[in-house]
């Protein structure tokens, strides 16, 4: 196997860290080629965001149809769907851990927003529109917390190894 002495939920975890990264690239690429903003231009943010649904999609799709395919050549397949109480302990601790960071980018999100429509010369982004900044806020939070998500639950599995 490609991850040896590792369970099936590990490598999953393993392969959610590189999709969250890939997916992270793949949207950050796509930032760079916009023109405007939403108010000018929401067709090109909407067609990004309808793009990196897409490759998150195909990506998701074919990386875990690879890993299951191997994990059944090699005999591993059978636990697949084993879930023991270290798994369940360990994706506890890591969604706790995900949670308060979303937490955090949700609050940081409205607390920018706020202060940009309330300060004057307020310095931060101060040429990015808040719907804008809201837009793409969601979408890296959303990247930010799938991956301490999973690197945490790697950090355990790694941990407990």
């Amino acid at each position: 196997m490609i991850f040896k002495n590792s369970n099936f939920s590990e490598q999953t975890a393993w392969i959610s860290v590189t999709f969250t990264l890939f997916i992270a690239w793949y949207y950050a690429n796509g930032i760079t080629q916009l023109e405007g903003n939403f108010a000018s231009h929401a067709e090109q943010i909407v067609a990004l965001w309808a793009s990196t649904i897409i490759a998150s999609i195909i990506f998701v799709i074919i990386a875990f149809t690879i890993l299951a395919v191997i994990s059944k050549v090699n005999g591993d397949g059978e636990d697949i769907s084993l879930i023991d109480e270290r798994d369940e302990v360990i994706e506890a601790r890591a969604t706790r851990w995900a949670y308060y960071n979303l937490s955090t980018c949700i609050i940081i999100l409205f607390v920018h927003i706020f202060c940009q429509g309330v300060i004057t010369n307020y310095p931060f982004f101060t040429n990015v529109p808040p719907i804008d900044f809201l837009i793409h806020g969601l979408m890296f939070s959303g990247l930010l917390v799938e991956f301490v998500l999973r690197a945490t639950q790697i950090y355990r599995y790694r941990k407990a190894a």
